[in-house]
């Protein structure tokens, strides 16, 4: 599996591609997911055998959807990876600040 690397927060170019190139990997995912999914629900309505041939099926099937599965986990990882590292850009005002862990004396 490729490795992505986060980009640098302070460079705004980067950024814009790290979040281009996650866009481009979700849609291949639903579309990768779409043709998995289809494929395993034609084989299994499709296939009228058993033994060894039957066997063989429910490990590739189950190989794919385990494909899926990793596809997946890989990009929310990345996704919040990406959303960790942008900087807080957003308004501040009006803003309660978190005060439960503050200690009063």
């Amino acid at each position: 599996m490729k490795r992505h690397t986060l980009p640098e927060t302070d460079s705004r170019k980067q950024m814009q591609r790290a979040r281009r190139k996650h866009t481009e990997r979700v849609v291949y995912a639903v579309v990768f997911t779409a043709v998995e999914l289809w494929a395993v629900v034609a084989a299994v309505v499709l296939l009228d055998d058993s033994g060894v041939l039957a066997v063989a099926v429910a490990v590739v099937l189950s190989a794919a959807l385990i494909a899926v599965w990793d596809t997946w986990q890989s990009i929310l990882a990345n996704g919040r990876a990406l959303r960790g590292s942008m900087p807080d850009t957003g308004p501040t005002e009006g803003i309660e600040p978190d005060r439960t862990n503050l200690v009063r004396l």
